[in-house]
């Protein structure tokens, strides 16, 4: 209502217009588009991380009804010198197998990228690693370092670069670096997908006009390239990073941790605990311990993201 005087005039309704009313039903449709994915999201992700976190602060072991213990899983873990060996092991394990993915896969990006006869054939074989199974790729590598007939040994001691074969997966010095060649292996592609597509995206005028100006082929990379690159090095190493750091199936299948946990990683220790050894809860807590570091690295790197789109 609208005082005039003394009177009262009635407020006309209001009405929609056309656009509004499309508005609203986008919205609407956005929404109900989102809705099946949003229910697969909780089901299949949000309810076992809640799950498994309410079970780190129980003495959950199977066949045997759990009881709430606080915080007594995590005290145990901090108390555990082995426990920061693991950790430790996870975190050189992680920035090794992304670092070198990054450069190969980089490099691997830029030959791609370059305009010659059989590069659709040439980016197929490079891509197979990625479309191969990561349990038949392990079982592949687990036979390819035997030590008595594995295709390395055997090539090495042929060609006169060895006396006799070594157990490459047994060995302190080369244990964990033969694990990382397979995740290098097997991820690479990764990398090289998202980088090749990052490089077909840049404008050729930014080249051609560098070129005008006299530019070296290195200063177009370091101006051109990388800058161009950024946000899409921040995706691919956020994932990778996620990825690399809570797969089991490579350390599982190849040592299982050996030697003398050298190779062990804290999500394979969690299923070693958890699952051959019984103790849930335990396994629970050790899989959380990584959770936070993760959680700060993603948050880290998105305000980097966000702040240079933003810019």
């Amino acid at each position: 209502m609208i005082a005039a005087g003394s009177r009262l005039i009635p407020t006309p309704p209001r009405k929609y217009t056309l656009r509004q009313s499309i508005s609203n039903d986008v919205r609407t449709l956005a929404f109900l588009f989102l809705l099946p994915t949003l229910v697969v999201l909780t089901s299949v992700v949000l309810y076992p991380f809640v799950y498994a976190l309410l079970l780190s602060f129980e003495d959950k072991t199977a066949g045997i009804p759990s009881r709430f213990v606080g915080l007594r899983n995590y005290s145990e873990l901090l108390s555990d010198w082995q426990f920061f060996e693991i950790f430790y092991n996870t975190i050189w394990y992680t920035a090794v197998g992304v670092g070198i993915k990054f450069v190969v896969g980089l490099a691997s990006a830029l030959v791609l990228n370059q305009p010659r006869r059989f590069n659709a054939i040439y980016r197929t074989i490079l891509f197979i690693p990625w479309a191969v199974p990561t349990v038949i790729a392990s079982l592949i590598w687990l036979w390819f370092y035997n030590e008595f007939n594995g295709l390395l040994n055997v090539l090495l001691v042929r060609l006169g670069l060895l006396d006799y074969g070594i157990a490459w997966l047994a060995e302190p010095r080369w244990a964990m670096w033969a694990v990382i060649a397979v995740v290098v292996w097997n991820g690479t592609p990764f990398y090289t997908m998202h980088f090749l597509a990052g490089l077909q995206s840049i404008p050729k005028e930014l080249y051609e006009a560098a070129e005008i100006d006299g530019a070296a082929t290195l200063h177009k990379f370091w101006h051109i390239t990388i800058p161009s690159l950024k946000a899409v090095f921040t995706i691919t190493v956020m994932l990778s990073t996620v990825f690399t750091s809570t797969s089991i199936v490579v350390v599982h299948i190849l040592t299982n941790g050996a030697p003398a946990n050298l190779t062990q990683i804290l999500p394979n220790e969690s299923y070693n605990v958890a699952i051959t050894a019984g103790r849930i809860g335990l396994g629970s807590a050790i899989n959380m311990t990584l959770f936070p570091f993760l959680v700060i690295f993603i948050v880290f790197l998105t305000r980097r993201l966000l702040r240079k789109g933003g810019a």
